[in-house]
């Protein structure tokens, strides 16, 4: 069954968006609760790809220090994928108005710099990451050297990553 792939993209205080679609083949799967993600993998596979550098779209992002996993970033997170995911819409703002910021407030984390990439459709940690890295947008915030935490979480195929540093 043909799904669409899509991954969404906000850079608060960073003045830059991009939302891409990708099709592709993928068996149909219904699920209907918050997923365990391997949080340690998936903060390895991006730590590696700030620890080389890479290119987004045509900018080269040179290598940058490494993020640590971040409670309330990742709760948020979950918090923002139950709400797609219950709510059948994809976006980083949500059809009652809720955004990065309020969601963030929501938590308790308080940032001085905050990011958001959403996905639907992927099925782990690895494609969520490659289909993030060919964004050009979702790409420049893995490498936004200015970010220093990360917390996901999915539910059901919605992805939702956080990024941030406090204040």
């Amino acid at each position: 069954m043909k799904r669409n792939f899509l991954v969404g993209f906000t850079a608060i205080l960073l003045g830059f968006s991009a939302c891409n679609s990708n099709v592709d083949e993928i068996s149909e799967e219904v699920i209907s609760q918050t997923i365990e993600i391997n949080s340690e993998l998936l903060i390895d596979l991006v730590n590696e790809v700030r620890a080389s550098g890479t290119t987004c779209g045509n900018t080269y992002y040179p290598p940058v220090d490494a993020i640590v996993w971040n409670n309330k970033l990742e709760q948020a997170a979950v918090n923002h994928s139950k709400d797609m995911h219950q709510n059948n819409f994809f976006s980083h703002e949500s059809p009652e108005g809720s955004t990065l910021t309020k969601r963030l407030q929501e938590v308790g984390y308080n940032y001085s710099k905050a990011g958001e990439n959403i996905a639907k459709g992927y099925l782990n940690e690895q494609q969520v990451l490659n289909g993030w890295l060919v964004s050009e947008g979702h790409c420049a915030n893995i490498m936004n050297g200015n970010f220093k935490e990360m917390g996901v979480g999915r539910v059901g195929n919605y992805w939702t990553q956080n990024f941030g540093a406090q204040r």
